[in-house]
């Protein structure tokens, strides 16, 4: 069930814009448009996103979503590994769009600063990445949600994310 967001959450921007790493769900472009028509938002321009990795971070299944049936993603830093996703640079209007997107709005994740490599090469891109906070979390990982594991696969294979990572999206069942 979709939670309304009303007063001035809309109507609040941030003071500049920003590039907002995304790594889950929000990847799958049919699941954005379908949350954004929920949620009465315009879906943002994708056409700057840069397919991008977050170094030393893994995915972790430890939070649980009434909306997507079982356990859906956060990070967890894992020196050595990486997270695939997009860098979409953003206006600063668009900051409470992502906010509520990625669940900071209701305190389920927080977002910190991280820098991102571009898969195709280039310079590291300073970005907004969301992590499930600490009080949110299960205690353990779970087996992932079925349907959310589909849609990070339609994302990563929307947005031309590398072989490798959609091998081991695949895996997640």
């Amino acid at each position: 069930m979709a939670l309304p967001i009303v007063g001035s959450a809309h109507e609040q921007a941030a003071p500049q814009g920003f590039t907002w790493f995304i790594y889950s769900s929000s990847l799958s472009k049919r699941a954005f448009a379908e949350w954004a028509e929920r949620h009465h938002y315009a879906v943002p321009d994708f056409s700057r996103a840069v397919p991008a990795r977050l170094p030393d971070h893994r995915l972790t299944f430890d939070v649980q979503s009434g909306f997507w049936g079982g356990a859906v993603a956060s990070l967890v830093a894992a020196p050595g590994h990486s997270v695939e996703g997009i860098a979409l640079p953003l206006p600063g209007s668009s900051r409470t769009l992502v906010d509520h997107k990625e669940g900071a709005l209701s305190g389920l994740y927080e977002p910190f600063p991280a820098k991102v490599v571009p898969l195709a090469g280039g310079p590291a891109i300073d970005a907004i990445v969301f992590r499930a906070s600490a009080n949110k979390r299960l205690g353990a990982e779970a087996a992932p949600s079925p349907t959310f594991v589909a849609a990070l696969r339609e994302g990563a294979k929307d947005f031309g994310l590398s072989e490798s990572y959609q091998a081991e999206l695949a895996k997640l069942g």
